[in-house]
């Protein structure tokens, strides 16, 4: 059977991007003090974030729940990128993967709703063969186009430009992936939907 791993919905990926609201990016991608300091304590508290790790990229669940890794290549800091896995479905059988794609193409608008009822229109949406398909505006940001041509990856996409003057800005990407066995009829699926809020080009170490 098709199974949900996550035990997210889309009204949760709402609260999460809610609780970004105030957040003072430019801290954020400094990194986080050094792990278990009482400045480091200071920092999670900040915004309700509970730590799970002090090694590698900092992983922490918010106060609605969620988890997030604070990526920074393993090094701590600087962070250039917050990564929120916000809905995962796999099949059990490859006979489910028609059903499985269906349950994607379901979901997505879903979530695509709950994001903009937060953060406003997205700036784009839409498919990986969208003829409109932007190129990202920065390195990094998501996949080139001859690599999601190839892929389909990412499957579905919509992301949020920087409004406002304050510094650090975050970049905001919505994308839904299928794994390429949900097109096969030997191999069960997966697909999943993920959110990426990105440090602006200065401020981010590249891939």
């Amino acid at each position: 059977m098709l199974r949900e791993t996550s035990g997210r919905t889309a009204q949760d990926l709402a609260a999460e991007l809610a609780g970004l609201h105030g957040i003072d990016w430019a801290s954020v991608w400094a990194g986080p003090p050094q792990g278990g300091s009482p400045e480091f304590r200071k920092w999670c508290e900040r915004y309700a974030w509970e730590p799970q790790n002090v090694e590698r990229n900092l992983v922490v669940h918010s106060r609605s729940g969620g988890r997030w890794t604070f990526e920074s290549n393993g090094n701590w800091t600087p962070v250039f990128r917050l990564t929120h896995w916000a809905w995962r479905l796999g099949a059990d059988e490859p006979s489910e993967n028609p059903a499985l794609l269906a349950g994607a193409a379901d979901e997505w608008p879903t979530f695509l709703r709950a994001a903009e009822s937060v953060l406003g229109p997205a700036a784009w949406n839409g498919p990986w063969d969208a003829p409109d398909f932007p190129e990202p505006p920065e390195k990094g940001l998501w996949e080139s186009r001859d690599y999601r041509l190839e892929t389909r990856t990412p499957y579905r996409m919509a992301f949020w430009e920087p409004t406002g003057e304050h510094p650090g800005q975050a970049v905001i990407v919505l994308v839904q992936s299928v794994s390429f066995a949900a097109w096969t009829a030997d191999t069960p699926g997966g697909s999943r939907i993920r959110l990426t809020v990105h440090a602006p080009e200065g401020s981010r170490r590249l891939r």
